[in-house]
């Protein structure tokens, strides 16, 4: 099975921002009336941009398929790959089990 070139928790690093950046933006909304408007108005206009017609299609579809690609790299990396093992008769396994099958009994 082949190894992953990512380090075991390179999640954790995403995460910490994530979470430092919604703990900022509660901190705002929470402490400052102008930082309210502000985070209202840029939630409302991201949300009527996202769901403009072509835009919410695109997304969505791009968003199945990374969902698809994810789930099968996890599969992949859980199970191994899918590899197919073929067997390549020669002449001489060919003429060795012809010469089995006519031998008389």
């Amino acid at each position: 099975m082949s190894e992953s070139v990512l380090p075991k928790r390179w999640w954790l690093t995403p995460l910490l921002f994530l979470i430092a950046f919604v703990g900022c933006a509660v901190a705002a909304w929470n402490y400052d009336e102008t930082a309210r408007e502000i985070l209202a108005k840029s939630f409302f206009t991201i949300a009527g941009t996202l769901a403009s017609p072509f835009i919410l299609e695109t997304s969505v579809a791009l968003g199945g398929l990374t969902i698809v690609l994810v789930f099968n790299e996890y599969r992949r990396l859980k199970d191994g790959p899918d590899w197919v093992e073929m067997e390549v008769k020669t002449e001489d396994s060919l003429s060795q089990e012809f010469d089995e099958a006519n031998r008389p009994s």
